[in-house]
C-alpha cells in the first residue's frame, strides 16, 4: 500500500521536513552525567535518521542542570562546553536527510532532588511534603529566578542554533516548569506570574518570546498535553482557548501530548490496553481552532493509522515515539509498501521500565535499540548447524539471528503452532499487540531459510543425532504439581494450559457456576478477567494482600489491568488465602482464621511455574564430548520478561558467532 499524504514534505517557515513522520523526544539515557552527548546517542539518533524519519526532536535538554535536572544523564546545553557533542549529533541527523530539532526545558517541582545542586527543587509556588507538612519539597520562585530561567531558555536557544539544530520545541507538556506555570493545578501565584489564565500564561509567553529572539526565522514548536486528566488540571477547553494564544506569542507548531505524571501518567505513557490512535481527538481539536501544523502523539502503530489521520484532518505530521524504539526503519519500509516487515510496538513499556530503573533505553522487541553502536551479529566466517528448541520471542529471535549469520539452522517446536509463550502472553483481553507480535515473527521466519519443525519429538538422542554445533534451548517453564484434595485433570487445569489452548478448552458452560482462580500475580489476574470477557463469574484466591495483585506486571499496565478486574462485579476477590481442599463441587478456603466455603464449577492454577531445563541438562552433560555448545535462554533460563528473554537470544547468538569466527582466524593464523 502506498502512502501519498505521509511522505509528502510539509513547509514551516524555513525549515522544509521530507515528510510527515517524526521522531518525539524520549528519554535515552545515554548521554552523561555531565549532559554530555555520548557516542551511543549519536548513534541511536543516526539510526533513526536514516530509517527515513522526517523530523528528529531529540531528548530533552536541560536549560539549567543546578535547578532543574529531571533524570540522571539529561542532556544539557548550558554553555559553550556542550556543543561539541551537539553539533556531532546534529551533523549525524542532517547527514541523514532527517530534520535536527532541539527540546528545551526544565524541571521545576518535577526535577530529580538528588540530582540537583540546590537545597530543593523550585516551581511557581512552595510544596510541602505530604508525609511530613513542616517540609518544604519546592520552592516558589522568586520575580528574579524566572526572569534568570528565561534568560536560561533563551541562552540554551542560541546555543542550539551555534550546533546547528534547525528547529526548537519548548516541552510544555507532562507536569514540568512551564505545565506548572500553565496550570491551575500547579500555580496558585496571584501576582503577574499567575492569580487568572493571562498570568499562568505570562511565563510560556516570555519563553516563547526570548526563545524566538534567539532562533530568528526558524520553528518554533510548543509540546503541550492537551488534557490533563487530573482534578484541577487542564482541560481540552482550556487547551481550545490557550492554543491560540501561544501561535499569536509567536509558536509556529503545536506538538499535542496529554497527561501529567504522576497523577495521570498512563495518560502520558499509555499501557497496552489504549486503542490506536486514541490521542487523535484531541490533536483534531487543537487544529480546528489554530492554523499552523499539528503534530500528533501516541499509539500510532501502523502506516495505515497515520495515513487515515492525516487524510481525516487529525493532524498534520505524525510523531511515533515507542514505534521507532521498536523499528528505527519505520519510515523507509512504510514508503517502501512493506508495513508487514515493521517490528511491531506492543506497547508493553519495557522501554519506560528501563527508565524508571535509570537504564539506558531498550526495546523489548528489538535488542538493538540502545546499542546501535555494537553494529549487527557477524556473519560466521566457517559453516555451522544450529538447532533452537522453542518457539517462543526467545526461540524465534534466535533462530533468526543464527540463520541471518550464515548458520544452518533448525527450529524445533513440541506443539503445533508457533510462539510458545507469546501465544499465552497475548490470548488475553486488551492484548493484542502481542498477537500482532507473534504475527511478525511467524512472517519473519517463513521469509527466513529456517527450517521449521512443528510437533517435534525432541530427545537427547535426537539432537545428538543431528550433530549440531550449538544448541539454543528456549524451553519456557512446566507447570508445578499441586497436592490440594479434590482436584484433578476433569475439574482443574494450569492457567498457563488454559490461556493456551483457548478457545477449544474444555471448560464447563458459564452457568456451571463460578470458576475458582488460585492465585493472584499476573497471570491469575490476567486469567481471571479472561474468563470474565468469556461470561464466568470467577472466585481469585490470592495469598496475598490486595495491593500485592499482579505484583510483577509492568507498572502503567499492572494499574490499568486492576483497574478494570476490581471493578467488575463478576469477581469475587479473596485475598490472604489458602485452598484446603475440593468435595462435591465446594472449595474450601482459608483466610486468615476464617474458613469460607464456595460453589465451584472449575479450579484454575496460576501459582507460578517452574523452568524448563530438563532437556538441556541433559544434553549440556554430554556436550563437551559432543562438542555442542548449549545455551539456555529465555524463561528456561530465568524467568522474566519478554524483552529480557528476546535480548539474552540476540546476545548469546552474538557470542557464539564471534568465539566461532575467533577459531576460525586461529586456525588461519596458525595455518
Amino acid at each position: 500500500m502506498s502512502y501519498p499524504l505521509l511522505f509528502k514534505p510539509l513547509r514551516i517557515r524555513n525549515v522544509v521536513i521530507p515528510n510527515r513522520t517524526v521522531m518525539p523526544p524520549m528519554s535515552t539515557q545515554l548521554g552523561t552525567p555531565d549532559g554530555e552527548v555520548s557516542d551511543a546517542q549519536i548513534a541511536f539518533y543516526r539510526a533513526r535518521a536514516a530509517g527515513g524519519t522526517g523530523m528528529i526532536i531529540v531528548e530533552f535538554c536541560c536549560v539549567e542542570l543546578a535547578s532543574g535536572q529531571s533524570e540522571p544523564n539529561q542532556l544539557a546545553l548550558e554553555s559553550s562546553d556542550h556543543l561539541r557533542g551537539h553539533k556531532l549529533l546534529v551533523n549525524a541527523i542532517k547527514a541523514e536527510g532527517s530534520v535536527a530539532c532541539l527540546q528545551l526545558q526544565h524541571g521545576g517541582a518535577a526535577a530529580k532532588r538528588s540530582l540537583l545542586k540546590i537545597d530543593t527543587t523550585i516551581g511557581p509556588n512552595d510544596i510541602f511534603s505530604r508525609k511530613d507538612p513542616s517540609k518544604l519539597t519546592c520552592k516558589g520562585m522568586s520575580h528574579s529566578q524566572i526572569e534568570a530561567i528565561i534568560e536560561c531558555f533563551g541562552r540554551s536557544a542560541e546555543l542550539g542554533i551555534k550546533a546547528g539544530y534547525q528547529a526548537v520545541e519548548l516541552h510544555g507538556a507532562h507536569g514540568y516548569l512551564l505545565t506548572q506555570f500553565m496550570s491551575p493545578r500547579s500555580n496558585k501565584r496571584d501576582d503577574v506570574w499567575g492569580g487568572n489564565e493571562a498570568g499562568r500564561l505570562e511565563f510560556p509567553r516570555r519563553v516563547i518570546h526570548r526563545v524566538r529572539q534567539a532562533i530568528g526565522n526558524r520553528p518554533l514548536i510548543y509540546r503541550l498535553s492537551a488534557d490533563e486528566f487530573c482534578e484541577g488540571g487542564l482541560t481540552i477547553e482550556d487547551m481550545e482557548r490557550i492554543c491560540p494564544m501561544l501561535v499569536d506569542a509567536g509558536i509556529d507548531a503545536i506538538h499535542v501530548s496529554t497527561g501529567v505524571g504522576p497523577e495521570s501518567f498512563d495518560k502520558v505513557l499509555d499501557p497496552m490496553s489504549a486503542p490506536d490512535g486514541w490521542r487523535l481527538p484531541y490533536s483534531r481539536r487543537i487544529r480546528q481552532v489554530c492554523n499552523v501544523p499539528i503534530i500528533t502523539v501516541g499509539q500510532i502503530r501502523h502506516p495505515d493509522t497515520a495515513e487515515q489521520a492525516l487524510h481525516d484532518g487529525d493532524a498534520d505530521l505524525i510523531a511515533l515515539g515507542r514505534t521507532l524504539l521498536a523499528d528505527p526503519e519505520w519510515s523507509n519500509k512504510a514508503r517502501a509498501g512493506n508495513a508487514d516487515a515493521i517490528i511491531p510496538c506492543t506497547s508493553c513499556n519495557f522501554c519506560v521500565a528501563n527508565g524508571f530503573a535509570e537504564n539506558s533505553i531498550r526495546c523489548a522487541n528489538n535488542p538493538a535499540t540502545g546499542r546501535e553502536l555494537d553494529g549487527e551479529i557477524p556473519q560466521l566466517m566457517a559453516p555451522a548447524r544450529a538447532i533452537v528448541v522453542g518457539s517462543g520471542p526467545a526461540g524465534i529471535t534466535a533462530a533468526l539471528s543464527l540463520a541471518a549469520a550464515g548458520a544452518h539452522t533448525s527450529l524445533l517446536e513440541c506443539q503445533n503452532q508457533l510462539g510458545g509463550g507469546l501465544i499465552v502472553s497475548a490470548a488475553p483481553p486488551f492484548k493484542d499487540k502481542l498477537e500482532r507480535y507473534r504475527q511478525y515473527l511467524i512472517r519473519q521466519l517463513q521469509a527466513s531459510t529456517v527450517n521449521i519443525e512443528l510437533g517435534a519429538n525432541t530427545s537427547e538422542q535426537d539432537i545428538a543425532a543431528r550433530q549440531p554445533d550449538i544448541v539454543v534451548f528456549a524451553t519456557g517453564s512446566r507447570s508445578r504439581p499441586h497436592n490440594f484434595n479434590g482436584l484433578d485433570i476433569h475439574n482443574s487445569c494450569d492457567a498457563f494450559d488454559l490461556l493456551n489452548t483457548l478457545p477449544s478448552h474444555p471448560l464447563p458452560a458459564p452457568d456451571a457456576g463460578p470458576i475458582l482462580v488460585l492465585g493472584g500475580g499476573e497471570t491469575g489476574c490476567e486469567t481471571c478477567e479472561t474468563l470474565i470477557d468469556r461470561g464466568y463469574k470467577v472466585i481469585l484466591s490470592s495469598r496475598s494482600a490486595a495491593r500485592q495483585l499482579a505484583r510483577s506486571a509492568e507498572m502503567i499496565y499492572r494499574n490499568d489491568l486492576l483497574q478494570r478486574l476490581l471493578a467488575s462485579p463478576q469477581l469475587e476477590l479473596i485475598c490472604n488465602s489458602e485452598l484446603d481442599n475440593v468435595h462435591e463441587g465446594i472449595a474450601q478456603l482459608r483466610a486468615s482464621d476464617e474458613v469460607l466455603n464456595r460453589a465451584i464449577s472449575y479450579c484454575v492454577l496460576a501459582q507460578g511455574r517452574d523452568r524448563e531445563h530438563r532437556l538441556h541438562d541433559a544434553v549440556a552433560s554430554t556436550s563437551t564430548s559432543s562438542k555442542i555448545e548449549c545455551a539456555l535462554i529465555g524463561d528456561a533460563h530465568t524467568m522474566g520478561r519478554i524483552g529480557d528473554a528476546v535480548d539474552e537470544a540476540h546476545q548469546q547468538v552474538r557470542g557464539f558467532v564471534q568465539r566461532r569466527n575467533r577459531v576460525v582466524n586461529s586456525s588461519l593464523i596458525t595455518d
